[in-house]
């Protein structure tokens, strides 16, 4: 049986269709003065080689990073290296000679991560050879007309709205409430999300997120009366955008074990389809698998799409390597990359777990545990050939690494 959605506690303020738009022609005309303005302030890029210890191994590798901007390359850069690495040299070149230098310049390094701005690498960059990463992924849920549509065959995230209603959460959305927006970013969002995310964190500015909160509101996320948590909401046309949430500090890691989070997904779900809405947009995450915000994601989302930050949004991120073996596979086993498809669309590259054996029962196991609605292929390396028992779904490509082109580009072809 479906289970009835859970009530709001109050009635929802409506967020105006036409506001929402002024968030997004706002957003486009600061990606394009940054797509402008980048060029000149990132002229000079540093390249670092980094030294330490993999993860899977513990054998010492080398990293070699030119990365500007938002450092998108920082998460990449923590997956690679069990500890904090060395940095053993650092230089700054031209952007438009960047490309020799990554080319010429010795020692090479096991991995190359490169992170300019879309001009200066459509200019000075061949990316033939490299795998293009977005530096953030957003995700989103098609909404049917009714819930009992969108729980029909997912026991997730039926099992999500059954546990709202036991824990007894409720919503309301506020709008226009400059002391409860106050509220909201001091005590709310800001800590969550440093808890959150430790060094990685980026946190958006009180004076973006006020502007959002003008066109929009917040869903507040109470139990019994009391304010647990929120989320920053706005509609844009048929999309219902969920930008930023939050939890309280004090009550964080009780509220996260019954369900605080999915309560405000499906608060924000129903919102959504009450008002009419066709999207719920979900917001960015990292661009791999194995990200724990997508993870978390994945029961409810249902495609993915080019994260619209000024800053992601204008900058390019590749990956080159002289061998996809060891260390570069191993990094892969562990933090599998979501990667722009040459026909357009993401595909996902995931290398199996060198300690794991290689048989079907482990091969589907792994794969049901990282697959991704929205993916247009996965990638599999093994190093070895692919169980004979094993039913290969067909959005799935099983790639003997004994055998794989070392380019990326030449892997993308050979297995479309």
């Amino acid at each position: 049986m479906t289970p009835a959605p859970p009530s709001a506690s109050a009635p929802a303020a409506p967020l105006l269709p036409a506001s929402g738009r002024v968030i997004a022609l706002l957003r486009k005309l600061q990606i394009w003065c940054m797509r402008l303005l980048l060029p000149f302030l990132q002229w000079r890029v540093p390249v670092r080689l980094l030294r330490g210890a993999e993860r899977v191994t513990g054998r010492e590798v080398r990293l070699r990073v030119a990365a500007v901007g938002p450092d998108a390359a920082a998460h990449l850069i923590q997956r690679f290296f069990a500890v904090e690495p060395v940095e053993e040299s650092c230089t700054l070149v031209p952007v438009w000679s960047l490309d020799r230098h990554l080319r010429t310049s010795q020692p090479e390094g096991d991995l190359t991560l490169i992170s300019v701005n879309n001009l200066s690498a459509r200019l000075f960059l061949n990316q033939a050879d490299a795998l293009a990463v977005p530096p953030m992924i957003s995700s989103y849920i098609h909404l049917p007309k009714d819930v009992a549509t969108l729980l029909r065959g997912n026991r997730k995230l039926a099992d999500d709205f059954r546990r709202v209603r036991q824990q007894g959460f409720a919503s309301h959305i506020s709008v226009g409430d400059v002391l409860e927006y106050d509220d909201f970013y001091s005590r709310f969002y800001r800590p969550y999300v440093i808890t959150r995310h430790n060094e990685l964190v980026q946190v958006a500015p009180r004076s973006m997120l006020r502007l959002v909160h003008r066109v929009g509101g917040i869903q507040w996320l109470t139990q019994r009366g009391e304010r647990m948590g929120g989320g920053l909401v706005y509609r844009s046309g048929g999309d219902f955008h969920a930008i930023v949430n939050g939890l309280r500090q004090d009550k964080a890691d009780e509220l996260l074990r019954h369900g605080a989070l999915a309560a405000m997904y499906v608060f924000m779900l129903q919102q959504a389809l009450e008002m009419g809405c066709t999207r719920v947009m979900l917001g960015g995450s990292r661009p791999s698998l194995h990200d724990g915000v997508l993870r978390y994601k994945s029961k409810w989302l249902t495609g993915l799409t080019r994260h619209d930050g000024y800053l992601s949004a204008n900058h390019t991120l590749l990956l080159r390597w002289p061998r996809l073996s060891s260390p570069v596979a191993d990094f892969l086993s562990h933090t599998s990359l979501i990667h722009h498809e040459p026909g357009g669309g993401y595909s996902a590259l995931w290398a199996f777990p060198p300690d794991l054996p290689l048989t079907a029962e482990n091969l589907q196991q792994q794969y049901r545990a990282l697959r991704l609605r929205g993916l247009h292929r996965m990638r599999i390396l093994l190093s070895a050939p692919p169980p004979a028992d094993f039913v290969c779904p067909p959005e799935v490509r099983l790639i003997d690494l004994r055998a794989v082109p070392q380019s990326p580009d030449l892997l993308l072809k050979l297995h479309p």
